[in-house]
């Protein structure tokens, strides 16, 4: 059951603000009419004189307000730069209103010296501080609402309080509409403010990087929650202990309905349900087809790029009878890996499930919902094995809506790490919703290289083909080392060591051998030179697909592109904007196998002082992984960023997405002086 107790109610939230008329006085109308003669040349340069006297005093008595003003806007830039990227809301908001009482306190004090009077007379400087002004105070607001989104967003959502949920949305799009008017007026504005509108807009950049794009997410958000008809959102659940292109094996999904801002029901079943259920006859991928003859949408997380993925696995479910029957089409999928809710019991606390005499916590969530998949009291014929996860969303639920404002703010920090391990991916097929999922690295896109591109690319992908669940216990670490010839040729050489740490496990799906599809991204026009350790591939079990069986589009494309090398025992091909290396690389519980692989690019580097260089590594969904990267400089260059000709980087934990920049300079050469020759002494040396 859901939680009763409903939220408080918002507080201190302003309706949305309206652009106020200028406060200024305007100046005085001049007649327009020539005058000339002696008299009146004098009495203007007299009265040009005094004015500018008068604004030159006015300057020095606003000056030193000015000048304090301006050092509270740069320290809290400074804090904002930190906290926006962050989401650190409360600092957000403290910063904002310091920065709005500072220009407040610059207005006051340009008004008591009657500086914005004067300086009215040669351009719109007080407009221009006024909107700097009115800017601030809307993202204060925006800020306010953001945080209470934050705080009280699931609560609203799930307590039937969806009309409150909309109207903050409403405020915060109309109050972006406000911002992207008034930085517009800015823009025009801002050579006249000086400093402080460049320091301003040094904050207001990483705040409203993009404020159309802001705008029209929070339009389509609000169109989807505002719909009167039910509406469907595709929960995948994926378990790294069974690793897919896009994260692990899709075992289990929910259906999460809403209509107008309220959470409806969570439906949580079986994928094998859905199979079952298919109308498609698909092919599916070549490595699958050992341990499946019809492609599914168990298995359609097959593309390292997760939007490809996510439409696979919605476009199975939506052709499966479960959901063809009522006509449902989901809006959009959102990937959890078991990592999430693992962190997630860390925060709530235990949860007791009677009907299973089980309690379950962090440390024991995953082994006891893999035991009773596996072998538990469900696992038989017309049963749904994936029935426990069932009894465990609802009560999840309940706890997360009651948490307390320091749980709440720690569930919210691990959620940001989780997405920036892409244990969390977001798929939407509002293209305005999925724009700015891409932007903020949500959407688990793969990176496109753009056609200027001069540097390098490196993905590693990882499949577990009839593995068991022997994924939960390996690790794997990769070392890449680099070098660029004088000619701009990008010699690798990779090694890929990877650690089966399951061999004293109780159960046996964690000591399986781990069965592992291999697939290595790097960039177009790359030519590959050596391999070794690899494994044979299995003999491919041979299918009828005769009669009414067919391919997938999208697979076809990339198989098609495939071409094998009897040499190395891989496979050579191209995937989204990528060249691949695909081979089997397996490892017994107990043991530890490293993979070494050469590999060049074809298209020069136009080498020069000055060059600037890219290495882009992604990181595959739920692998627990380590990088270790060098690149040497050519011969006569050193790196900017190290002063070395060699260039080093590591962490024990990647990013979704690790960009390195970096330039290269050439080596200063010091020419040493001859010692000059003594020469024949003088009679005084003698």
């Amino acid at each position: 059951m859901l939680p009763k107790n409903p939220p408080k109610p918002i507080i201190d939230v302003r309706p949305p603000l309206t652009k106020k008329p200028n406060h200024f006085p305007p100046p005085e109308q001049k007649n327009s009419e020539p005058k000339t003669g002696f008299r009146f040349k004098f009495y203007l340069k007299i009265g040009g004189l005094t004015a500018a006297v008068l604004l030159i005093i006015n300057i020095a008595l606003a000056g030193h307000q000015a000048r304090l003003s301006l050092q509270i806007i740069k320290t809290e830039i400074l804090t904002l730069k930190t906290a926006v990227p962050n989401f650190q809301t409360n600092e957000i908001s403290s910063s904002l209103a310091a920065i709005n009482k500072a220009i407040k306190e610059a207005i006051k004090g340009g008004n008591r010296s009657g500086l914005l009077y004067f300086s009215s007379f040669f351009g719109p400087v007080p407009q221009a501080v006024e909107n700097t002004n009115f800017l601030s105070e809307v993202a204060v607001n925006l800020s306010k609402d953001l945080d209470y989104l934050q705080k009280h967003g699931v609560e609203l959502f799930t307590n039937g309080k969806g009309n409150e949920l909309l109207a903050i949305l409403e405020r915060i799009k109309n109050n972006l509409t406000l911002a992207g008017k008034t930085n517009q007026e800015l823009k025009i504005q801002s050579f006249q403010l000086g400093s402080i509108a460049n320091e301003f807009a040094s904050f207001y950049a990483p705040i409203q990087f993009n404020l159309y794009r802001a705008k029209e997410f929070t339009e389509a958000i609000l169109e989807l929650l505002k719909k009167p008809e039910e509406q469907h959102l595709l929960l995948i659940f994926q378990n790294p202990s069974e690793m897919r292109p896009a994260g692990g094996f899709i075992g289990s999904f929910g259906d999460l309905t809403f209509r107008q801002g309220n959470f409806q029901e969570l439906k949580i079943d079986d994928i094998y349900n859905a199979d079952r259920q298919l109308n498609l006859n698909l092919i599916p991928p070549r490595e699958l087809q050992n341990i499946t003859k019809k492609w599914g949408a168990r298995d359609a997380n097959w593309f390292f790029d997760f939007p490809s993925s996510a439409k696979k696995v919605i476009a199975f479910l939506e052709n499966s009878e479960l959901y063809s029957k009522t006509g449902v089409q989901f809006n959009g999928a959102i990937a959890i890996n078991t990592d999430v809710l693992q962190s997630i019991l860390e925060i709530v606390g235990p949860i007791e499930l009677p009907a299973y005499q089980q309690t379950i916590g962090p440390k024991n969530f995953l082994a006891i919902l893999q035991y009773e998949v596996e072998a538990g009291r469900d696992k038989k014929p017309g049963e749904n094995p994936k029935r426990i996860l069932s009894a465990l969303a609802p009560l999840l639920l309940e706890k997360i809506s009651s948490l307390s404002e320091t749980q709440k703010n720690a569930l919210a920090a691990k959620i940001k790490e989780h997405a920036a391990q892409k244990d969390l991916m977001i798929y939407f097929k509002d293209w305005k919703l999925q724009n700015v999922l891409e932007q903020i690295n949500l959407a688990g896109d793969i990176f496109a290289l753009p056609k200027t591109f001069n540097g390098d690319y490196l993905a590693v992908v990882n499949s577990n083909i009839g593995g068991g669940k022997s994924d939960a216990f390996v690790n794997e670490h990769l070392a890449l080392k680099s070098q660029i010839t004088p000619a701009g040729k990008i010699l690798n050489e990779l090694l890929i060591t990877r650690v089966h740490n399951g061999e004293k496990e109780k159960d046996w799906w964690y000591r399986a051998t781990n069965k592992n599809y291999l697939k290595i991204l790097v960039p177009e026009k790359t030519k590959l030179t050596f391999l070794n350790n690899n494994d044979p591939f299995p003999e491919p079990k041979k299918w009828d697909y005769s009669g009414e069986y067919e391919y997938d589009a999208d697979l076809a494309f990339i198989e098609k592109t495939a071409l094998f090398n009897k040499q190395f025992q891989s496979w050579i091909g191209q995937e989204s904007g990528k060249t691949f290396f695909g081979s089997w690389f397996n490892v017994p519980a107990g043991k530890t196998k490293t993979l070494k692989i050469i590999y060049e690019n074809e298209k020069p580097l136009a080498i020069q002082d000055g060059f600037r260089y890219e290495f882009v590594f992604e990181k595959q969904s739920g692998v627990d992984n380590s990088l270790e990267y060098s690149i040497r400089a050519p011969a006569g260059y050193l790196w900017k960023e190290s002063g070395k000709e060699v260039f080093e980087y590591g962490t024990q934990q990647p990013l979704s997405r690790e960009i390195i920049k970096l330039t290269l300079v050439k080596k200063t050469i010091t020419k040493t002086k001859k010692p000059k020759s003594p020469g024949r002494k003088g009679f005084l040396g003698e």
